[in-house]
């Protein structure tokens, strides 16, 4: 029996992630499968097929590739029941500095993407689907030396917000997850890129703790949801209150040094 073959006679729902190969994508994946799942598994590199896991290449800064995928969904005649955006990208830069190449990659994975595919495939997402996207603290907290990531969760948060309100009537769930730092690769190349100290005001969380809010959405829809809670809270308020935030940023980057130096000695790396 063919992948397709397999795909059109499973009775499991299917679920695609994007970033599937990445830090949250991984345990995700398998959180998925464990439910009960078909994984439709996007990465840039494929990877290897899996029981209930069928891996599909897709450069996202491609928007070509995108409907290529989306496409090729349609033609299996199943309805996607899960959609969650974890792929991501960051490269700390400061403004006169850096390149156009990273400002465009940026743009493109973190803001373009799920925008291009949630479109492309909502014709495919029955009434009580669900659209979830791995967003950043980040969406509501500037940082410094990071301008194009930060306008690319804070534009990703505003296009989540106004897609729930145009579902809304087909009963699909529209959630968004903000965590801090998450401890993957990724932030290990932001701390060596020169990345905000702001990620290390609390401790960072695992890969696994953000694959498990997203399971627990997809039981329980809800719109927003901060991790940790504490600095979700703290942000919407600073968020509001732009002159309190210049107050206490010093406070905060002070307190951000030090988590990092104890996340760099827990590493080894100090």
């Amino acid at each position: 029996m063919t992948t397709s073959e397999h795909l059109r006679s499973s009775t499991r729902p299917l679920a695609l992630v994007t970033g599937a190969a990445g830090g949250i994508g991984v345990p995700l994946v398998s959180r998925l499968v464990a439910a009960g799942y078909h994984v439709l598994a996007l990465s840039r590199s494929g990877g290897e097929e899996q029981p209930f896991v069928t891996p599909i290449p897709c450069d996202l800064t491609k928007p070509e590739q995108i409907e290529q995928v989306v496409a090729q969904i349609a033609t299996l005649g199943r309805r996607v029941q899960a959609l969650v955006h974890c792929a991501g990208v960051i490269v700390p830069q400061r403004m006169g500095g850096g390149d156009t190449a990273s400002v465009s990659c940026q743009l493109a994975v973190n803001l373009e993407a799920p925008i291009l595919l949630t479109m492309k495939l909502l014709p495919h997402i029955p009434s009580g689907g669900h659209v979830v996207f791995i967003n950043s603290m980040a969406a509501l907290v500037p940082l410094e030396g990071s301008s194009i990531y930060t306008a690319s969760k804070f534009g990703l948060r505003g296009f989540a917000l106004s897609l729930a309100q145009d579902v809304r009537k087909r009963g699909i769930h529209v959630s968004s997850v903000f965590p801090g730092a998450v401890d993957t690769p990724m932030l290990k190349r932001e701390i060596d890129n020169g990345g905000s100290p702001l990620n290390f005001v609390t401790a960072p969380a695992t890969a696994d703790d953000i694959a498990a809010i997203v399971m627990g959405l997809l039981r329980r829809p809800r719109a927003e949801v901060f991790c940790p809670s504490s600095d979700g809270i703290l942000a919407q308020l600073m968020l509001m209150m732009p002159r309190v935030w210049r107050l206490i940023l010093p406070i905060l980057l002070k307190k951000g040094r030090k988590g990092l130096r104890k996340y760099l000695d827990g590493q080894g790396r100090c």
